[in-house]
């Protein structure tokens, strides 16, 4: 027995000798940090801690890394937040977040040149949906007097409201009924906390992206044996029913709020045809409530044919690169300028 227990001590001792290799190694590359993202400023509004310093990078090679601070409101803006009537903020997702580029070439600074140096206020959220969007808006009119918006959509920004999609912060639609449901991102465990603080913990879940679930997801079969598909849930009334919701949550401002709807840039498969159709309707019931909607598909249609260069920070990272943000700043820009 003890000439068993013997070689397997000393394999032990050389995984954590390994682990510990691993963990000092790692330390002293630009890992992506623990982010500690929590709703720190409002109850269903999900941010960084207000001045935190932070890393991110993307991918195994550590590409793109970017040392970040938060700001006062905990967003990544280079700017603290202060009351000014006269400021815009431009609201969306990682879009609008942009940490993987420079913080000179993202919307919210490209925009504010555009405007010859209005401040533009950058409300970005990773993860984040339409509803979210109309929350940070609300937090912007009251506690900033802020009262121009640009809103950065994604094809997706409709459907990923519904509870489950993993891609909202607050409250979600149920795609059962329609109805209004609370919700707020569980406390993190102590294993997580944990892990937020290893270095080769967050390697293999944010830079590798593993993740077990879906990996369990991935190896069960597609349709249960005798089952059958599910029916998309986005049916016109229900796409009718998020847009409407969100239109209604905006505060009421000096200027039509101004959305931007990213295109397909060159994408094509059955999921953006269905999400290309939300938008569309999107369109129409915005319009019809009178704010002003940008399509970008021509404006990047028209670069791209001009240049033939690709508008996305890289194959490996579908976000728009610093061209795009300024395209879609310009674009931005002449619609505030318009009586």
């Amino acid at each position: 027995m003890m000439k068993i227990l013997h070689p397997l001590r000393l394999l032990l001792l050389g995984v954590l000798l390994t682990l510990l290799g691993l963990e000092g190694l790692l330390r002293l590359l630009p890992v992506s940090t623990a982010t500690m993202v929590d709703y720190h400023v409002a109850p269903t509004i999900l941010t960084y801690p207000p001045h935190l310093d932070f890393t991110v990078a993307s991918g195994w090679d550590l590409k793109n890394a970017r040392h970040l601070r938060s700001n006062n409101f905990g967003f990544v803006d280079n700017q603290d937040f202060t009351p000014d009537p006269g400021a815009v903020a431009v609201i969306g997702d990682s879009f609008v977040e942009a940490n993987m580029l420079a913080p000179d070439d993202r919307i919210g600074p490209a925009l504010s040149r555009a405007l010859d140096g209005t401040a533009v206020y950058s409300m970005g959220g990773p993860g984040s949906s339409l509803l979210d969007y109309a929350e940070r808006a609300r937090l912007a009119a009251e506690r900033l007097n802020v009262q121009r918006f640009v809103f950065v959509l994604e094809l997706g920004d409709v459907q990923q409201v519904l509870c489950g999609s993993g891609n909202h912060h607050g409250p979600c639609i149920d795609p059962r009924d329609g109805s209004l449901k609370p919700f707020t991102r569980p406390s993190a465990s102590g294993l997580k906390t944990w892990a937020r603080h290893s270095a080769l913990a967050q390697y293999v879940f944010s830079q590798l992206k593993f993740n077990p679930a879906r990996l369990w997801q991935s190896l069960r079969p597609a349709v249960a044996a005798g089952g059958r598909p599910k029916a998309d849930p986005m049916t016109p009334a229900l796409t009718r029913e998020i847009v409407t919701r969100f239109l209604d949550a905006l505060p009421a401002t000096a200027q039509p709020p101004i959305l931007l709807i990213d295109g397909p840039r060159g994408r094509h498969s059955d999921e953006i045809t269905r999400q290309l159709a939300q938008m569309a309707q999107l369109r129409t019931l915005a319009e019809a409530a009178g704010a002003r909607v940008i399509d970008l598909a021509p404006h990047f249609a028209a670069w791209r044919a001009a240049n033939g260069l690709s508008l996305e920070v890289g194959p490996y990272d579908g976000h728009w690169n610093p061209v795009a943000h300024r395209i879609a700043a310009e674009a931005a820009a002449e619609a505030l300028r318009a009586p």
